[in-house]
């Protein structure tokens, strides 16, 4: 009998049948060693020599493979499937290889490594939102169903034929059948969280195409969970016994009945407890992860996937909520920093090419799956073109929603028909790091993004008209952002005749959630719309209703305020990873055609004029936007948040507006903004226009019409400077709140002395971001700037020595860039396919026949003005000779 439960203890405590001789756990240290005797032998230090090696080796190859632009799981299985596999380390250094890496199975490894893979799969439920498929349109559910089709169709009817001379037993064919049926499934299958990572990594999951591909994808993972468990339950009943299969059945689903009503409650019951706005306790987070791997156990122990239970546990935590930000960030350092580089090693480390080419006559299943895996790239393909999407679009879609990742390497670990070292699970590690190498880089040479958001249209204030609605967008991390905004929008002198339209976009960071969103608060929505039930739904909605709703509250209020002058404000709450954000705002201002975009200034002070916050991801937005937005952008830089919120609101008799006018579109931009804000009695204007000391004796002597004198040569910016200036003036002569100054400087230094005297004067100042290069007013300032975003102007006036609480908008100009086809309409002749389009261009091609007239009649008038002034210079007239 003592022999007996002995066989079945081991048998219990060692699943893979492998026979180990006793091996010392710790060692006596470096200085008690026999002679001759390695340290590695002990499998605590060679463990720790195996987990420095398998998270440093990655990190060093993907600090270099990152220049190609190829992703992390391919530094982390190249190193262990080529640099620490039989392909170098054992084949070039075979006794080190041994002792380091030794051929029996490694359990610890395999333990943390299976560990790793159980917090992946939470981390992917919390992450989740099974409420995304409620908003969906009808594409995403088509390319949902066609998804999980496809590999369904492929996998019952794959038919392999064995020739007849083939030496295969009838077992054998068996089980290399269901092997065929299970990786092909794993290799045509679309998993949800291997396409958010890669819309990840290539930054595209705020855009279109990526809101789609998660929809589609998410759809396809919920109609393929609802198949596995009617399938198994089935396979049971018509293989084994009908009996059976029932149970199993009744116990997965009471298993999953205690999750979704017991384990729910407990979280609901959690963050109920946690007080709103603050962080989830750690005794709570604890207590959660305890139940995490107490879900694992008792799926297995109920007959189920040992991943079912975390993964179902995951869904029932609200995503977004307090209880999902304290788990992720607890979870997620050690989860993706240790365990799945070491899941990946671990599954990979066996891979071996040459005997994989050696063998290859033998990978059956590699044929068949690269093959299925091409087939449903075409049928996704022509479903997509059915669709009517445009042919790369298409192509694009195809690659992401078949990329691979994390979860189709670790799933080798589950099946013991594929487990590590067979030839299976080589062609297996070869496909998969095939398709994640390659995928991406052909994905950024289909999809561009930035294509979308390029227009033939002028999107700006200079150019937009005094009799129609002006449409802005502000943007608005904080609730102080909002509020300086507004009080700068109150004075654009909307009217009946010339409205404003105002579309007001809260920034909100997507934490402990996947699916981005958009919320349109005009119609009612909220974040909680798309959650899976009621009670989730407002238990998601804590955080990011304490975040936006404030915001919110400011826009709905000037809304009120000012309805009656002609003020139209609708208000966006946008739910997305920080780093991409920017792709929001340029969709909202092309989806809105606004004229301009309104940013605030990464830097915060207090009332005593000191830095009190300063973020550098927020400049990187700012960035960003600046390089992608469809329209004209504008940097506000608020130093009047130390007033208070309430005080910020209260009408002023007076604003005080200057502009800094040196030349150039962006200049010309912000005096167009302050045109316009002179129409209002309450603005007093200041135009100063800097001039270098002979360029304006050449104008004294020059033509009567802004030109310089005789000889000299003139672009066409300052051509339209002068121009623009003249039109003003016109506009503005029986104004008495304008008035236009001159500053004679010699170069930068006498420039800044200017603009410094200028700040206790006014209550915001106004000038463009980018200037000409060798322009001399502003020589040398450029090489001291500390922020080269702004301008060199716009740096001075941003800097912490102003000393001042005038607001400054830093203002560019709408760039205009045209993508030229063979046959495109907007041909010009010898440009590049992607350009940036100069004012003469713009008019040239794109302005109404009455502007040109304008600027035609202008250019006659100065060359018959140029000719006088040479004829006299000669000596005489040149009609007087005729």
């Amino acid at each position: 009998m003592t022999t007996n439960y002995s066989a079945i203890t081991i048998h219990r405590l060692n699943l893979s049948g492998d026979c180990f001789d006793h091996v010392p756990v710790s060692s006596p240290g470096l200085w008690n060693m026999q002679y001759g005797e390695s340290i590695l032998k002990h499998n605590l230090v060679r463990l720790h020599l195996q987990l420095v090696i398998m998270i440093m080796l990655p990190r060093a190859l993907h600090s270099i493979l990152k220049l190609l632009r190829l992703p992390r799981i391919t530094s982390e299985m190249l190193q262990a499937g080529y640099l620490i596999g039989p392909n170098v380390l054992h084949a070039l250094f075979p006794a080190a290889a041994a002792l380091l890496f030794p051929p029996m199975p490694n359990q610890a490894v395999a333990g943390l490594a299976k560990v790793g893979f159980i917090m992946f799969s939470f981390l992917n439920g919390v992450r989740m939102d099974p409420g995304l498929v409620k908003i969906s349109g009808k594409k995403a559910l088509a390319l949902g169903f066609a998804i999980f089709l496809y590999p369904f169709t492929m996998v019952h009817t794959c038919i392999i034929k064995f020739p007849p001379e083939s030496r295969f037993s009838d077992k054998d064919r068996m089980q290399f059948l269901k092997n065929t049926d299970i990786y092909l499934a794993l290799i045509t299958t679309s998993q949800f969280v291997g396409v958010n990572t890669v819309l990840m990594e290539l930054k595209l999951i705020n855009t279109q195409l990526g809101h789609l591909a998660l929809a589609s994808t998410l759809i396809s993972e919920l109609l393929r969970f609802a198949y596995s468990i009617f399938l198994g339950y089935l396979q049971i009943v018509f293989t084994i016994e009908s009996s059976l299969g029932t149970k199993m059945l009744m116990s997965s689903l009471f298993f999953a009945l205690m999750v979704f009503v017991v384990a729910k409650a407990m979280v609901l019951w959690l963050i109920k407890r946690t007080p709103t706005g603050k962080p989830m306790s750690e005794v709570h987070i604890n207590f959660v992860i305890g139940v995490l791997m107490t879900m694992s156990a008792t799926s297995d122990a109920f007959g189920v996937y040992y991943l079912f239970g975390p993964f179902l546990f995951g869904l029932v935590v609200p995503a977004g909520s307090p209880l999902a930000t304290g788990v992720i960030a607890k979870l997620e350092t050690v989860t993706n920093g240790l365990l799945l580089p070491l899941l990946l090693t671990f599954c990979s480390s066996t891979f071996d090419v040459f005997g994989f080419w050696k063998n290859f006559d033998m990978m059956m299943d590699f044929k068949v799956s690269a093959y299925g895996y091409g087939v449903k790239l075409v049928l996704t393909f022509l479903t997509c073109m059915a669709c009517r999407m445009g042919a790369r679009d298409a192509s694009a879609f195809s690659l992401i929603v078949n990329a691979k990742g994390v979860l189709e390497v670790a799933s080798f670990l589950s099946f013991s028909g594929l487990a590590a070292g067979e030839p299976d699970a080589n062609s297996a590690m070869l496909l998969i790091f095939v398709l994640t190498t390659a995928l991406q880089p052909l994905i950024r040479l289909l999809y561009d993004p930035s294509k979308q958001y390029v227009g033939y249209k002028r999107k700006s204030i200079q150019f937009a008209s005094h009799n129609t609605e002006l449409p802005v967008l502000t943007c608005a991390h904080k609730q102080e952002d909002a509020v300086a905004a507004l009080k700068m929008l109150e004075f654009w002198n909307p009217t009946r005749t010339s409205p404003l339209s105002i579309y007001g976009l809260c920034l909100q960071d997507l934490v402990g959630s996947f699916t981005p969103q958009i919320i349109n608060h005009q119609l009612g929505q909220k974040a909680a719309d798309t959650s899976s039930s009621a009670t989730s739904s407002a238990a998601s909605s804590l955080t990011s209703s304490s975040a936006s709703q404030p915001i919110v509250d400011v826009f709905n209020y000037f809304k009120t305020e000012f309805r009656r002058v002609g003020v139209v404000v609708s208000a966006f709450t946008a739910i997305s990873p920080q780093k991409l954000m920017y792709e929001d705002i340029c969709w909202m201002s092309f989806d809105k055609a606004v004229c301009i975009v309104i940013v605030p200034f990464h830097k915060k002070w207090n009332p005593k004029g000191q830095l009190v916050h300063e973020s550098g991801e927020l400049r990187n937005l700012n960035i960003a936007v600046l390089d992608r937005a469809p329209c004209s952008v504008g940097i506000l830089i608020d130093r009047r948040t130390s007033h208070g919120v309430g005080s910020m609101f209260v009408s002023s008799p007076t604003y005080r507006v200057v502009v800094l006018f040196f030349g150039g579109a962006d200049d010309r931009e912000s005096m167009a903004i302050g045109g316009r804000m002179a129409g209002s009695p309450r603005v007093q204007l200041t135009v100063v226009r800097f001039r270098t000391c002979h360029l304006a004796v050449n104008e004294e002597e020059g033509d009567g019409f802004g030109g310089r004198g005789p000889g000299s040569e003139r672009s066409w910016d300052e051509v339209f400077d002068d121009e623009s200036l003249r039109i003003l003036r016109h506009e503005m002569a029986d104004a008495s709140n304008v008035r236009f100054l001159e500053e004679e400087v010699r170069d930068g230094s006498d420039t800044a002395q200017v603009v410094r005297s200028l700040k206790e004067d006014f209550d915001l100042m106004i000038v463009g971001r980018r200037h000409e290069e060798e322009m001399e007013a502003l020589s040398g300032l450029s090489e001291w700037a500390e922020l080269p975003e702004l301008g060199p102007v716009g740096d001075i006036l941003a800097g912490g020595d102003m000393g001042t609480a005038a607001s400054v908008l830093v203002v560019q100009q709408q760039i205009m860039k045209v993508f030229i086809k063979a046959r495109s309409l907007c041909y010009v002749p010898r440009r590049r396919k992607e350009q940036q389009l100069t004012s003469f261009d713009f008019i040239s091609h794109y302005s109404s026949g009455a502007v040109r007239r304008v600027i035609d009649d202008f250019l006659r008038r100065r060359q018959r003005a140029a000719n006088g002034a040479r004829a006299r210079a000669a000596g005489g007239s040149r009609w007087g000779e005729s």
